[in-house]
C-alpha cells in the first residue's frame, strides 16, 4: 500500500508541477497545514473516546455490555474466549458511536485473543467485517470532521450513514457465513 501511495503522489507532483509549477510549493504548504490541522482535530476527538471507554472498562461498563451482547456474539464469533468477547463487545459499541478510531485498539486486541495461526479464523474473518463496515448510529467523527470544516448542517448525515452500514453489515456479516458456515 505504501507503494501505491507513493506512486500516487509522485503522479500528482509531477503532473502539478507540468500544468502550473508555481504553485507546486503552495500546493504542498497549504496540504500539509490542512492535514495538520485536521489530525489535530481527530487527535482530540480519539482522546476523549478513549478516555470514555478507559472509564467505563474501570467502572465495569464494558463487562455489563459484554454480558448484554453476548447473544449476539455468539451467534457472529462463535465461542470466542471471554477476553476476545470483552474486547468485540468494545469494539462494537465504539463503531455504534462511530468513532472508528477509538475502535481500533479494541479490535487489534480481540484479534490478538482470537488469531493464533497465520490463517484467518472465521472468528477474525467476522471481526474484520463488522469492524470494517460498522453500523453507526451517531458518527461523531464524521459529525465532527463535518462541523470543524464548517458544515452549516453536519449531522444531515445520520439517516444516509445509517442505512449504508447497515446494509453493509448485512451483506459483509452475510458473506462471511457463505465463507465460513455457522459459527460453533
Amino acid at each position: 500500500m505504501n507503494i501505491v501511495w507513493t506512486v500516487v503522489t509522485a503522479i500528482a507532483l509531477i503532473a502539478l508541477t507540468v500544468v502550473d509549477p508555481q504553485k507546486v510549493l503552495t500546493v504542498c504548504l497549504d496540504s500539509c497545514s490542512q492535514a495538520v490541522t485536521t489530525a489535530l482535530g481527530l487527535c482530540g476527538i480519539y482522546c476523549l473516546w478513549l478516555g470514555i471507554f478507559e472509564v467505563a472498562d474501570r467502572c465495569g461498563i464494558v463487562e455489563k455490555l459484554s454480558e448484554c451482547l453476548h447473544g449476539l456474539n455468539k451467534f457472529l464469533y462463535g465461542n470466542a474466549a471471554r477476553a476476545a468477547e470483552k474486547y468485540i463487545s468494545l469494539n462494537f459499541a465504539s463503531n455504534l458511536l462511530g468513532v472508528g478510531n477509538a475502535a481500533t485498539p479494541s479490535a487489534i486486541a480481540a484479534i490478538r485473543e482470537t488469531e493464533r495461526t497465520d490463517r484467518l479464523s472465521r472468528t477474525g474473518a467476522m471481526l474484520f467485517v463488522v469492524n470494517a463496515t460498522s453500523v453507526q448510529l451517531i458518527p461523531t467523527t464524521v459529525i465532527g470532521l463535518r462541523a470543524s470544516l464548517g458544515s452549516v448542517a453536519p449531522s444531515d448525515i445520520l439517516l444516509p450513514n445509517l442505512i449504508a452500514t447497515a446494509i453493509t453489515s448485512v451483506v459483509g456479516v452475510a458473506l462471511v457465513f457463505c465463507a465460513y458456515g455457522a459459527a460453533k
